[in-house]
């Protein structure tokens, strides 16, 4: 795959931490962390992102993929200390699936922390104001749309 950092990491060409492997994921901690043990859980299988996974799929990527999410997660907890993991499934700058772990500890904040805390805050004030009826009509879209 060209110019996939992830998939240089798979093949052993990019140096990465890793902190768990299977057949069908690698674990590895995040180059730029925002807090200490935050890691990055990824499918071997080159997939950009969590919709390009192809239904029939399912079981050969999604399944494992997100089992080691949460072993790696449990593994985070007990081997760290912290209060609890966060997970986040962004997949903006690389274009390779992936789910960022990020630690929380007692005591301690980071940026995710400070940002989820103050959207928690505003979001009465954010929220869209939507009629019943509009909220009606996006559901329905949602419910109604085909799997593609």
């Amino acid at each position: 795959m060209a110019d996939c950092l992830f998939c240089d990491i798979i093949a052993g060409m990019s140096p990465a931490r890793r902190v768990h492997e299977d057949q069908h994921t690698l674990a590895f901690l995040d180059a730029h962390p925002i807090a200490r043990g935050h890691t990055l859980v990824i499918p071997k299988r080159h997939i950009p992102l969590l919709t390009d996974i192809p239904p029939a799929d399912w079981a050969e990527v999604a399944v494992p993929f997100f089992k080691s999410v949460y072993g790696v997660a449990r593994k985070l907890r007990s081997g760290l200390g912290c209060s609890h993991v966060t997970v986040l499934l962004r997949g903006m700058r690389v274009a390779h699936l992936h789910m960022h772990l990020v630690p929380s500890y007692p005591g301690e904040q980071h940026m995710l922390d400070l940002t989820l805390r103050l959207q928690d805050f505003c979001q009465p004030r954010l929220r869209p104001e939507l009629t019943a009826g509009q909220l009606d009509d996006v559901a329905r879209r949602i419910s109604q749309a085909p799997l593609k």
